[in-house]
């Protein structure tokens, strides 16, 4: 089945761009002192960054763009493995700018890298054709976007982006709400293009707060064993043939294949962002 939402497959360049000068601006780079008394500003360096490390490489669009105007040579792609001593570019640059940029450029690479190694790790353990990795919104604060695309690169996919992207009514939503079709009825009057999601903690609750009729997209479960799991499936492919079935909630690299042949489309994964750790890779002068 299709994903729900937008595919970040890609990051905007003026995004890229707007997003990096106000991390210079965080490190205040036009202000480095050790680099502006010790540098001479006319002086070109060649600069080699390397992993240190296995990792997939993401980070091929920042260096492009944030270093455009300089000789940018890449040995890998976004997606490609690296290992330890792997050469990923050559950059020919001013050695005031790689210095002052330097923290910033492997700081966000080093993250990205590791969001896409850790996504790879769950897509190779997963192994189906059948079932989506998503990531959700449990990302670091600033750079969204950045770790959604490193999602992608990894071979997973993007759940919404935020919460205008699409409508998912959570258990502490259903708590609060006294009519339900009231509910549903009026956002598909409002928003008719938003997918409709509700999360479902048990089969109870399943049958006894969503009907038949209702215009509904996606259903998740939440925290649901195998035999659950199942349960519930049976029960909305019956119910809503065209329903998106995800799954998420305690779903980890050593109980994954647990939720094979149950039947839903995806098992969305707050660790491939919110666990990553970031690969060590340096930027060394030559």
């Amino acid at each position: 089945m299709k994903p729900l939402y937008t595919q970040h497959t890609t990051i905007p360049e003026q995004y890229i761009v707007d997003s990096f000068e106000r991390f210079l601006i965080e490190d205040q780079a036009h202000r480095d002192l050790s680099t502006e008394h010790s540098i001479d500003s006319e002086r070109t360096a060649c600069a080699h960054i390397v992993a240190e490390e296995s990792l997939i490489f993401s980070g091929s669009l920042i260096l492009n763009t944030i270093l455009k105007e300089y000789d940018v040579e890449l040995f890998v792609q976004d997606g490609d493995p690296c290992n330890e001593g792997d050469l990923i570019a050559k950059i020919a640059a001013p050695a005031t700018v790689l210095l002052s940029y330097e923290r910033i450029l492997l700081n966000l690479i080093q993250r990205l890298s590791g969001v896409s190694f850790l996504t790879a790790q769950y897509v190779q353990k997963l192994n189906s054709s059948q079932i989506k990795i998503l990531d959700t919104r449990k990302t670091t604060p600033g750079i969204r976007l950045f770790e959604k695309y490193a999602v992608c690169v990894g071979g997973g996919y993007n759940h919404r982006l935020d919460l205008y992207h699409g409508i998912m009514l959570k258990d502490n939503h259903l708590a609060l709400i006294n009519d339900l079709e009231q509910v549903l009825d009026d956002i598909k009057k409002q928003h008719p293009t938003k997918r409709i999601q509700i999360e479902i903690d048990y089969f109870d609750q399943l049958k006894q707060n969503l009907k038949p009729h209702f215009q509904i997209d996606a259903i998740l479960l939440d925290n649901m064993n195998r035999q659950k799991t199942i349960k519930c499936v049976d029960y909305i492919t019956k119910h809503w043939p065209q329903c998106f079935i995800e799954s998420s909630g305690g779903i980890n690299l050593n109980n994954l294949h647990n939720y094979i042949d149950t039947g839903i489309h995806a098992i969305s994964i707050g660790a491939l962002t919110h666990q990553a750790v970031s690969k060590n890779i340096k930027l060394e002068f030559k």
